[in-house]
């Protein structure tokens, strides 16, 4: 698996693992709804997701919601997960696209990142795409596990709290200390 296909990884086994429906086609997008939940998936290039998202929040006549945006996050090393709000200027493509959706449809949006670095040190721009178009090596993908166990314990949070995330440097604290990952 390449490391720049981990937010489409999680999300699978996310559905898996809490028993939702497989994923249905509806053109740019994919979606599955349990209780109040939609599992959405882009079927455009990562770096237009936002498109994507933008024809579910309208096809779907999605009103009030969060959205979370699961992410390979190419700044922080594996296993360490992180949830945070959007910054202004987003260095990952398909955030940079979703995130100016999330804004014009006026929704609460996050963007939960797995680690998938250390990324290459003083990386050329082609060294970088190279990189992040690679698979994982074996270990890695044993750590992809943790990160896993990570991504489950934010989504609990999440969900129990309907979504009232508040403090996302607390809640990436809390989560560190409880998945005893290195900051």
């Amino acid at each position: 698996m390449a490391r720049h296909s981990v937010g489409h990884y999680v999300l699978k086994t996310l559905m898996g693992a809490l028993g939702a429906k497989q994923l249905v086609k509806k053109g740019v997008y994919s979606c599955s709804t349990m209780d109040n939940i939609t599992f959405v998936k882009s079927n455009s290039y990562m770096n237009e997701s936002g498109k994507s998202l933008r024809k579910f929040l309208t096809v779907e006549k999605v009103g009030k919601c969060v959205v979370v945006v699961i992410y390979d996050d190419f700044e922080t090393n594996m296993p360490k997960v992180k949830l945070q709000q959007f910054k202004k200027n987003e260095s990952h493509g398909g955030i940079k696209s979703t995130v100016r959706e999330i804004q014009a449809a006026g929704v609460e949006g996050f963007k939960l990142g797995v680690g998938i670095g250390p990324k290459p040190v003083q990386a050329s721009r082609d060294l970088m795409a190279s990189w992040v178009l690679s698979d994982f090596k074996e270990e890695e993908k044993l750590a992809l596990e943790t990160s896993m166990d990570a991504v489950y314990k934010y989504v609990d949070v999440i969900i129990s709290s309907e979504g009232e995330i508040g403090d996302c440097n607390k809640l990436n604290a809390r989560v560190t200390k409880a998945m005893k990952i290195d900051s």
